[in-house]
């Protein structure tokens, strides 16, 4: 789950870019301005959402690691080669 939001971060940080671009260089195609700004604000609320979801209902940030005994012994086994 923590994948396809990070795919829809990135998605509506495009879709924003290109909302920007038509504002500045097609002023007059509004509906095309609308529905990039619509996509990207519905994308990015969209991935806010399922990570504020993880984040209560798993107890762990999806996008930090925890720190916990259990997690520095599994970077040190896996990571360093010791324990």
């Amino acid at each position: 789950m923590s994948m396809v939001a990070f795919t829809m971060l990135l998605v509506g940080a495009c879709f924003s870019a290109l909302w920007v671009i038509t504002l500045a260089d097609l002023p007059d195609n509004k509906p095309m301005n609308i529905a990039y700004g619509i996509i990207a604000l519905g994308l990015l609320l969209s991935t806010a959402v399922i990570f504020g979801w993880l984040t209560r209902h798993l107890h762990h940030s999806p996008l930090l690691p925890d720190h916990t005994e259990a997690e520095e012994k599994r970077y040190l086994e896996k990571v360093r080669g010791s324990a």
